[in-house]
């Protein structure tokens, strides 16, 4: 290790780190998990990047891109060189706003990216709640999604062309290319790129079938490698092998875009329900005119928003005490297009009597307080009191819309009857309903139940056809689960897609294959503590959390 630091630190124009606390800050994401770093690097330009890899892979260290770690499954988190583009790879490249699209750096953040398309009528359409940080390399590598996806699909519909970085310094364009142009590559004088083509193709010529039979018929769905995008059509993009790939296969260096206009007008419906399951079942019927987005917010995030002094008055669309709110969004060509489908909604859902108020809302400040208390939501449930938080690990499986209402209420029974209470937020309208068990993972108890309610509702996903992970990947919390999910047959063609673009096998290691169990290397478990140091200035004591600095 002193060689690997002494050779990175002489080839790296960028920022190199390998003390502990700065390391600590890099051991943990958004999820459940800890795991300490062996080094950072943030490098300057792509010749860093490329120095990084091969530096590390010369020293056997594994790699880890990393973006904003906003990942809720611990895709972010490894024994591993961390590469951090956020800090100086985070440019707009180009932009063609007539043929609408635009390339980009992979530590770009969304919304800045979005403010900048704005200007020209367009947007990158994909809109998970965290985009004020996560970046465009973080939104591939897990395939990201968020409120809209029922008209924008997720973002690896919008990757056109990307440029990687594999382990062993191979790099790739890689773009759609049709029958021909993809044999061509895979007869290319270059052997290594002719390797991957021509393998990848075999893998899939070889499973075609067990990948039409086994991934599942929903829209929402983000686990394993993306084998289904070769299954039909004639032309091939390498691309969306990457796209939610969670750095297990190679390093993005850059990336192009499509890009979607803007909507005109927006004008939403928020129908409020007395009873959660009532809500849920309602998605369905609401489906039939077509929204935009169908959002859910429950009562405990309502209580508490009510009760925070930031957020109160952003809940002046509430009508009563609600169990559950759906907020229903609509695009018009005009306000007042817009505004008609939102009224023949709450008109139809009073007609059926779903639900008790629709207040129809047109005004875009009061749009925006709507969808700020939405994304607030999650601030809101992880600030609870006590040492028992709403855990990520089952919160976005996604099951076909009709199969909603009775996952959710068996998923909610099974919780009580471990007496676990749950808290619901976000998308509704793509068959995924963020369920969240309150849990405290410092009890041996409770990381128990975790586990339980985690086989539980694995056994329902597949006994509806539906997805492990709609949006947020599969980390280190549903790898685990993959090859039972999918079978022995397409477990070993990831296994063999790993190989053949990370033959090493030094990126993110224990991610997709080869996974520990689920409750390894969490942030907290029965061992945690907080460790009290001495500072010298000022002269007072400083507690710091374990979960940090993993100080012992």
């Amino acid at each position: 290790m002193e060689n690997f630091e002494q050779e990175l630190r002489t080839r790296i124009k960028g920022d190199v780190a390998f003390d502990r606390a700065t390391l600590g800050l890099y051991s943990t994401d958004a999820s459940i998990y800890q795991i300490m770093p062996k080094a950072l690097v943030i490098p300057r330009d792509e010749a860093d990047v490329r120095a990084a890899v091969e530096t590390a892979a010369k020293y056997n260290v594994n790699i880890l891109p990393r973006g904003a770690a906003t990942s809720l499954n611990g895709q972010c988190v490894g024994s591993a060189m961390v590469i951090d583009f956020t800090k100086y790879m985070n440019k707009i490249l180009e932009l063609n706003p007539k043929e609408r699209w635009v390339r980009v750096q992979p530590g770009v953040v969304l919304d800045e990216l979005n403010a900048v398309l704005a200007g020209h009528g367009l947007v990158f359409a994909p809109d998970p709640a965290t985009g004020n940080r996560a970046t465009i390399g973080g939104m591939m590598g897990n395939n990201s999604s968020g409120t809209r996806s029922i008209i924008y699909g997720i973002t690896n519909d919008h990757v056109l062309e990307t440029r990687v970085l594999l382990s062993d310094g191979t790099e790739m364009t890689l773009e759609e290319l049709s029958a021909e142009e993809y044999d061509r590559q895979a007869k290319s004088d270059d052997k290594r790129q002719a390797q991957i083509y021509s393998g990848f193709k075999k893998i899939i010529q070889a499973n075609r079938d067990e990948i039409e039979k086994k991934y599942p018929k929903v829209m929402r769905r983000v686990q394993g490698y993306n084998l289904d995008s070769f299954i039909n059509g004639e032309s091939w993009n390498l691309s969306k092998i990457m796209v939610g790939s969670e750095g297990t296969l190679g390093v993005f260096l850059e990336a192009k875009l499509n890009l979607e206009p803007l909507p005109k007008n927006k004008v939403m419906c928020t129908a409020h329900f007395t009873q959660l399951l009532k809500a849920i079942g309602a998605v369905e019927p609401i489906l039939q005119h077509s929204p935009s987005a169908v959002e859910i917010v429950d009562a405990d995030i309502i209580a508490l928003a009510r009760k925070n002094l930031s957020l109160f008055p952003l809940c002046g669309f509430v009508q009563g005490n609600p169990q559950a709110i759906l907020v229903v969004e609509f695009f018009g060509q005009t306000e007042q297009q817009a505004r008609q489908k939102a009224e023949a909604l709450a008109a139809d859902l009073k007609k059926k009597k779903l639900g008790y108020a629709y207040p129809v809302i047109s005004e875009a400040a009061e749009q925006a307080k709507v969808w700020d208390l939405r994304k607030n939501g999650l601030g809101l449930m992880l600030g609870m009191k006590g040492d028992r938080k709403p855990m990520a690990f089952i919160e976005d499986s996604c099951v076909p819309v009709k199969m909603l209402p009775e996952y959710v209420d068996r998923i909610l029974k099974f919780c009580s009857s471990c007496n676990v209470p749950v808290i619901i937020y976000a998308h509704a309208s793509v068959g995924t309903i963020h369920i969240r068990p309150v849990l405290n993972l410092k009890d041996q108890e409770d990381i128990d139940c975790m586990k339980a309610i985690s086989e539980f509702a694995f056994d329902l996903v597949c006994k509806y056809g539906g997805s492990l992970s709609g949006e947020h990947g599969d980390g280190r919390v549903r790898s685990p689960k993959l090859e039972r999910f999918f079978g022995l047959q397409i477990y070993s063609a990831f296994r063999e897609v790993k190989k053949l673009f990370d033959p090493a096998g030094l990126m993110n290691p224990n991610v997709i294959i080869d996974p520990n169990p689920m409750d390894h290397n969490l942030r907290y478990g029965t061992k945690y503590k907080l460790s009290l140091i001495h500072i010298s200035e000022p002269t007072r004591p400083l507690y710091i959390s374990y979960a940090v600095f993993c100080l012992k």
